[in-house]
């Protein structure tokens, strides 16, 4: 991944991400390194938009950081 790759990724395409994740209904929750995977940035990258996005909300569970 380049630098100018992560600079093009911001809070509302990690929101985007989770929406996506999230309305199916098997997988009620998005972990931050499978926000990371479809967004193709770091997982300390993606951790910070969705810090900064608009909608999801997020907890620990165990050593993963969850979406929903």
């Amino acid at each position: 991944m380049s630098t100018s790759d992560s600079l093009n990724a911001t809070p509302k395409d990690a929101d985007r991400v989770v929406k996506m994740e999230t309305n199916r209904v098997y997988n009620p929750v998005v972990s931050t390194e499978e926000v990371a995977e479809e967004l193709g940035i770091g997982t300390e990258e993606t951790f910070e938009l969705l810090e900064e996005a608009p909608r999801p909300s997020g907890k620990q569970v165990g050593d993963t950081h969850v979406w929903w």
